[in-house]
């Protein structure tokens, strides 16, 4: 009896039954081959296109890798061409100087002795005069702490003013520059709280006439002495009044008492 031999007592409903079961089966292994053959196949189609992406990406960083380091390449390139050009003109200048130096000695073996004399002397005329320079320097700054003592100690009050004008070149007002210790006794006015500012600001209601006598000093440059009262303070003065320089006045005062 051969493998697909049917047995001849068993009935003929089972034979047909038993083929059916055994054409099903050989079927369903056959569909299950198949399916495992594919199976097999994609996971086979999935590593190499896993493996072909891996690739890819190794590549693209491998290119990246090079740009860079081409990149690099270049800026070293550059720098070091920088570093050649700046030594180069640095070499330039210094032979530049060294052939200025080189004109100027040889210019000076050209120079007669009596050219070289006068060069001297008026060299030492120059170290003279800065000398004599320096002196007076010396002596104004001499000079200023003297008179900055006397400012500052004197008793009477003392201070220095800028003249204001309008439109018109006319005095309108005038502007605390300096004073002294006795001016501040004297008026009651601090220095901290006047100086820079105006007449009109510190006195809104000073008379007029102050003003008037003190710009026509400043103006005119003619040098005035008088007395007059002064409303905000209720005192009365005697004022000495003189112009230093254009448009500015120094006034000189005492309490009368």
């Amino acid at each position: 009896m051969t493998l697909l031999q049917i047995p001849t007592h068993i009935h003929p409903i089972w034979s047909n039954v038993f083929f059916y079961l055994l054409i099903v089966a050989v079927i369903g292994f056959v569909v299950y081959s198949l399916y495992m053959i594919s199976l097999m196949r994609k996971k086979t189609s999935e590593g190499k296109l896993a493996e072909h992406q891996h690739s890819a990406r190794i590549d693209v960083i491998r290119k990246e890798n090079e740009e860079k380091l081409e990149t690099l390449r270049i800026e070293m390139l550059k720098r070091e061409e920088d570093r050649g050009r700046q030594w180069m003109e640095s070499e330039k200048e210094t032979l530049h100087v060294l052939n200025g130096v080189s004109n100027l000695l040889e210019l000076s073996d050209k120079v007669d002795k009596v050219e070289f004399k006068k060069i001297n002397n008026a060299l030492i005329a120059i170290e003279e005069k800065i000398i004599s320079e320096k002196k007076l320097i010396s002596k104004l700054q001499n000079s200023e702490k003297k008179y900055r003592q006397l400012f500052e100690n004197n008793i009477v009050g003392i201070s220095v003013h800028e003249v204001i004008l309008d439109e018109k070149g006319k005095p309108c007002d005038y502007r605390f520059l300096e004073v002294n210790h006795a001016y501040e006794a004297i008026t009651g006015l601090k220095e901290f709280d006047i100086i820079g500012k105006t007449c009109l600001e510190v006195i809104p209601d000073v008379e007029p006439y102050w003003i008037d006598i003190f710009g026509n000093v400043a103006v005119s440059g003619n040098s005035i002495t008088f007395e007059n009262y002064n409303r905000s303070t209720d005192k009365n003065y005697r004022v000495t009044a003189y112009c230093p320089e254009p448009n500015k006045f120094v006034a000189i005062l005492v309490e009368i008492k």
